[in-house]
């Protein structure tokens, strides 16, 4: 754990070079490391897993699962940017936290960790020929694991084994942030969608809790 070694680093310090250095104590959290908090720092210089995901729709694939064109689609997105921009929004995205805190307590992350992986942003292109919309979202630090705290409980283990996402390596933790900001793209892409075609509040309608019946 950094928090443990950090510890002991500094107790070493302290102890080797205290008088040389004059060095009378030390605190082990200095808000430097924006921990559970969102912050531009993070964004500069990413402590979590540094994620970039994009895909392509076609126009007709566009207007026969979406419900609308490739143009209102961009369009739409780029009122979305603006509005967050006005704002002063952390980065420019729809929902994709959505699916961050969703797959965190899944997978037994820390769902505290969801503030300060939330900072994403959508970029889309739109080809001026073919009219096929690229879409990626890029999100700069996911804390995320695979091993170690919630991550051992049963069912957070079986859904780590489901991603295929269990194991100490490098590449599982990389997988698992791959997956995370994968949904959380589609997550946009399907919501903007739902807010171009006027479908938004109706399927909030429809499936919302609370219902005794939800016609899905």
């Amino acid at each position: 754990m950094v928090t443990k070694a950090t510890q002991h680093a500094c107790e070493m310090l302290r102890h080797s070079l205290a008088h040389k250095y004059s060095i009378r104590g030390f605190l082990i959290e200095g808000q430097l490391a924006s921990d559970k908090k969102p912050s531009w720092g993070n964004v500069k210089k990413p402590r979590g897993v540094e994620t970039l995901v994009w895909g392509t729709i076609s126009p007709d694939a566009c207007r026969e699962v979406l419900g609308c064109t490739t143009d209102q689609l961009y369009a739409t997105q780029q009122i979305l940017k603006e509005g967050g921009i006005r704002n002063g929004q952390f980065g420019c995205n729809v929902n994709p936290i959505n699916i961050i805190a969703a797959m965190f307590i899944a997978t037994g992350q820390d769902p505290a960790s969801t503030a300060e992986a939330s900072w994403s942003h959508l970029t889309s292109e739109l080809h001026p020929k073919t009219g096929a919309l690229t879409m990626s979202l890029y999100l700069p630090s996911l804390p995320v694991g695979t091993i170690g705290g919630g991550t051992g409980l049963p069912m957070q283990r079986e859904a780590l084994k489901m991603l295929k996402c269990d194991g100490d390596g490098a590449e599982q933790k990389q997988r698992l942030a791959g997956l995370i900001a994968a949904f959380g793209l589609a997550l946009d892409v399907s919501t903007s969608a739902a807010v171009t075609n006027d479908t938004f509040t109706a399927s909030h309608m429809r499936l919302g809790r609370g219902q005794e019946r939800a016609n899905l």
